[in-house]
């Protein structure tokens, strides 16, 4: 945030800005609570283009941009990201006294109490609107006096507040307590955290965020939240890989429709009175039926509804998934683009051991990424849980060409693809389905569901397997398990996926270390590979862990703890969800797809003691 000059602004990194400090986030510096306001008041042409047709065409929008970013030594006239003081309610820590300051109050200086010139510190909670997003200070004048005692302290009207703690009783939130010094009304914050807590005194949502103007009308319920909780804010971000375009490239008619100019008003108001028109002027312009673009304004296809931003995501995969085919036809060589050097290599060169015979049957082409660009959009973010609307980055007037902020950033990786014969005949075996079917049944039934494609055998194969090989790259690859990320590509249908790739990929670095390149080489890998299976059979937790009917956010995991599986929410692009290593290592009842392998390793152990 900046205002007057250097001594107004706070420090926060590049890619930061993205998540998880973006549009809407509240950022916590120095003892003051910053929001982040939308792109719509951004310095637009202080920040610079950001080179992705991949996603530009998938989100539908005409360019992306990189925040606008500092030198060292800024000035006055250096354009930053504006952030809005909120919460507004704020109170001295010395002698207790609140106060609520206002916009036209603001100097970009931390505020000093008027009475003790201390430093006055944001109130703990927020109000939140459980469905459209919006977000507003707690009413904590009216919260003091929402339970008067006597006539002059109903109708009682100063904020001259107080935030007191009360000696003796309980050290939970009833014994802070807001406190008018006028009419001496108070109230505890016992209450506060309750279902429609601000409801009961006759409070409504405010219909927007902290720093929009105006008022609008909403009725839906408002929750109350600590500032600092993960919920506050759950950014909605998309990643692709700068892969080469290719030879012949197929039309992606969702996202022109959505690039249209006229589509963002058939997307307001699908079924409007102009909708017709318009819908059959953009069917006419991109030679496109008229259902198709219906459709496409519904949500059905968009990134507005959570299966638009599915299908969105699996399109993204798919091709960087051709790319990593097309590299193992080079026979070795590297090829690709400047941002995506990539090279095919063997996981066993010439013969081995009856263990990494049997591990080479089951792995299919192995990738070497020298160089990756990754670029991280964000286009929205939800409040209060997943179920919630989608609040867009961009809140500002209509009409004008549609951009998001976006950064870049360049790394290495290991991409590894797994037999598709061999995982088609495993994934037909019964006890493998009925084990899926579990978690498919749960990932339905769970709030955060619909944020995830179907599950299938193959997606929770990759997904454990990718966090069994994150955990153990971090012992030798010179990257912490932070550094690590994963991309699964686990499509089905007419061109099936069965890979991942494990990645590194730093803002504030123009190359890597190569250490995890040079871990994908043979027999690295290979011997890498074998100790993550080897340490998946048995987990320190087992046998509870092994056993377990569910575990993690709604049972949406089974074998699958802190001992074994879990990395960190970082590296994961799956929330640490949808794992079971039984479907990988194998048990008495299911077998794993490297039961085998796992089996052969035992008894190799045997034979050296």
């Amino acid at each position: 945030m900046t205002k007057k000059g250097r001594s107004n602004m706070r420090t926060v990194r590049l890619s930061q800005v993205v998540s998880p400090f973006g549009v809407g986030a509240v950022f916590d510096v120095l003892g003051e609570s910053l929001m982040g306001v939308d792109i719509s008041e951004w310095a637009y042409n202080k920040s610079t283009r950001v080179e992705s047709r991949r996603l530009e065409q998938a989100l539908g929008v005409k360019e992306l941009r990189s925040p606008p970013s500092v030198p060292s030594y800024p000035s006055k006239h250096t354009p930053g990201i504006p952030y809005q003081r909120f919460p507004r309610w704020l109170f001295c820590q010395d002698c207790r006294r609140m106060r609520y300051v206002r916009s036209l109050e603001e100097t970009g200086e931390a505020p000093k109490c008027a009475h003790c010139t201390a430093h006055m510190v944001p109130m703990r909670f927020i109000a939140v609107c459980a469905k459209r997003g919006h977000v507003m200070d707690v009413p904590w004048d009216r919260w003091a006096h929402s339970q008067p005692g006597t006539e002059d302290q109903r109708r009682c009207r100063k904020q001259e507040l107080r935030f007191e703690t009360r000696s003796g009783g309980s050290e939970g939130l009833s014994s802070l307590v807001v406190h008018c010094m006028t009419c001496k009304a108070s109230r505890h914050l016992g209450e506060l955290p309750s279902r429609d807590s601000l409801k009961r005194i006759g409070v409504r949502c405010s219909g927007t965020q902290p720093w929009q103007r105006g008022s609008f009308s909403c009725d839906e319920r408002i929750e109350v939240l600590q500032r600092g909780a993960t919920n506050v804010t759950l950014p909605e971000t998309t990643t692709a890989l700068d892969i080469p375009e290719p030879t012949v490239p197929a039309r992606d008619l969702e996202a022109e429709i959505r690039q249209h100019r006229n589509f963002d008003d058939v997307r307001t108001a699908p079924d409007g009175p102009r909708a017709t028109v318009l819908v059959e002027l953009i069917a006419e312009d991109l030679g496109v039926s008229k259902d198709l673009v219906l459709r496409v304004a519904r949500g059905d296809g968009g990134t507005d509804s959570a299966e638009g931003l599915r299908e969105t995501r699996a399109g993204l995969l798919n091709g960087e998934w051709r790319a990593f085919m097309q590299a193992t036809d080079a026979d070795g060589e590297p090829t690709g683009n400047p941002n995506f050097i990539v090279s095919s290599a063997e996981l066993v060169a010439g013969a081995g051991s009856h263990v990494h015979s049997l591990l080479a049957e089951k792995v299919q082409d192995v990738v070497l990424v020298h160089r990756l660009r990754e670029v991280r959009v964000l286009h929205g973010f939800r409040r209060y849980d997943l179920a919630a609307d989608v609040v867009p980055v961009d809140l500002g007037p209509r009409g004008r060409e549609r951009w998001l902020p976006a950064t870049e950033s360049f790394g290495e990786g290991i991409f590894l693809s797994l037999d598709q014969q061999r995982l088609a005949s495993w994934e037909q075996i019964e006890a493998v389905i009925d084990r899926t079917e579990i978690l498919e049944r749960r990932r339905r039934d769970s709030h955060i569901g619909s944020r995830f494609a179907e599950v299938s055998p193959r997606s929770v194969l990759l997904h454990t397997l990718a966090h069994l090989q994150i955990r153990r790259l971090a012992f030798s690859c010179g990257y912490s398990a932070a550094s690590l990320r994963e991309r699964i590509y686990a499509g089905v249908g007419p061109d099936p996926e069965a890979g991942f790739l494990i990645y590194t990929a730093a803002g504030d670095a123009e190359g890597t270390l190569g250490g995890l390149v040079r871990q994908g080489e043979d027999p690295r890998l290979a011997q890498t590979l074998l100790a993550a299976l080897e340490e998946a059979a048995w987990c320190s937790a087992d046998p509870v862990c092994r056993e377990s009917r569910g575990q993690g956010l709604n049972s949406l995991n089974l074998a699958g703890c802190h001992g074994c599986c879990l990395v960190g929410e970082t590296s994961c692009e799956r929330s640490n969800v949808l794992l079971d290593r039984v479907l990988v290592v194998g048990d008495d009842k299911t077998p794993g797809f490297f039961g085998d392998v796992v089996e052969a390793l035992r008894a190799a152990s045997v034979e050296r003691i």
